[in-house]
């Protein structure tokens, strides 16, 4: 069975969140033989989130579950804010993700020269340094697109996971799922997060595992899925991770 528990009905605000939109999503589940999808929509976007919306949309496609979510930005030290924030919603679950270091949007094409001004190595410890508290901070569901730091490409020449099996270990010690994000074949870097070799470690430590597109359009929903499932069949994992009311269940890939 497959779910798509990242995706994003208002893209970066270019569209309105109507009734016609989210048909489209849902359209687009069925068509990819997804059983659950979940919206997730940026949390600097809350003011045109509209769950009861969705809600009524989601009652004409009857095979299908319909989970409310939202993708947070984390910042360590601002762990109190960000519960509050959560605290609003009535939520299913919530997708925790990392998009800056400090001020640096790290992942958007304009502020891409930054790189630049790091080695490449301190950079991914403290990314991951970001990930791990985030993980320990239990205001999270779902660790979004693990390795996201690698997006334009920069790999560190060293042994990734001497720097991420700490981290792992922190994730699985804290019970936290983390995505199979797909949309990072339609980035420079062009594969998922996070990469096998990641994934293959996750598996080793018993992390458990979701799935998710990233979809900024419909057309992207459940994109790569069936390519994902193979691969998670082959590294070992049967079962993925679904959520409601925050409660989690895992249920046969």
């Amino acid at each position: 069975m497959l779910v798509d528990y990242h995706t994003h009905l208002l893209g970066h605000q270019d569209r309105a969140g109507t009734a016609q939109e989210i048909r489209e999503f849902l359209e687009q589940a069925v068509k990819n033989n997804i059983a659950e999808i979940g919206f997730t929509d940026h949390n600097r976007y809350y003011k045109e989130f509209n769950f009861d919306l969705i809600g009524e949309v989601a009652q004409e496609f009857p095979q299908l579950k319909v989970r409310k979510g939202l993708e947070m930005d984390f910042t360590p030290g601002e762990e109190e804010q960000i519960n509050n924030f959560l605290d609003q919603f009535n939520l299913d679950y919530a997708i925790g993700s990392i998009h800056y270091l400090d001020d640096w949007m790290f992942d958007h094409p304009d502020y891409q020269d930054e790189y630049q001004n790091w080695d490449v190595i301190e950079l991914y410890k403290e990314y991951f340094s970001y990930v791990k508290q985030a993980a320990k901070s239990g205001l999270f569901q779902i660790l979004g697109h693990l390795d996201l730091i690698k997006v334009f490409g920069y790999k560190p020449e060293a042994d990734i996971l001497k720097i991420v099996t700490p981290v792992l270990e922190i994730i699985a010690q804290e019970d936290v799922v983390i995505e199979i994000n797909t949309n990072g074949f339609n980035k420079p870097v062009s594969e998922m997060y996070p990469s096998r070799e990641i994934l293959e470690q996750a598996y080793d430590l018993e992390v458990k595992v979701t799935l998710g597109s990233d979809a900024h359009c419909a057309g992207r929903v459940g994109e790569n899925f069936a390519m994902v499932k193979k691969l998670l069949a082959d590294i070992g994992y049967t079962k993925i991770a679904t959520f409601k009311n925050k409660k989690r269940k895992m249920i046969q890939l």
